[in-house]
């Protein structure tokens, strides 16, 4: 069974993981790509998304900045959905999650370094 953290202890913030802009996510969905504005290793919110309705279920694929390779998703629609961003949250990606976690701890030894 995985072990869920919170990650963000700001007061003001209900959401579970924290989000971040860097390194860029590139998704790729229903044949389409798109920037994500930010994300979390709980899911993402992506610019312009495509339009769908709120708990609708889809898969794709994702690009991290500076990495190679892609890697598979599954997510929901949580919030948006007119055109403008949709916020996705992650329903099978124990691999992405890896990914990227690994992305994060390597820009995070850099900035130190």
């Amino acid at each position: 069974m995985l072990k869920l953290l919170r990650t963000n202890f700001d007061r003001s913030e209900q959401r579970r993981d924290r989000r971040y802009l860097a390194p860029g996510m590139t998704v790729v969905m229903r044949g389409a790509e798109y920037a994500t504005r930010d994300w979390s290793l709980g899911g993402f919110q992506c610019i312009g998304g495509p339009e769908v309705s709120v708990g609708t279920q889809i898969a794709g694929e994702v690009r991290i900045a500076g990495r190679p390779g892609t890697c598979p998703f599954a997510a929901q629609a949580v919030r948006g959905g007119n055109g403008d961003s949709v916020a996705f949250r992650f329903t099978h990606s124990t691999m992405l999650i890896t990914m990227l976690d690994r992305a994060l701890s390597n820009r995070l030894a850099r900035r130190r370094g």
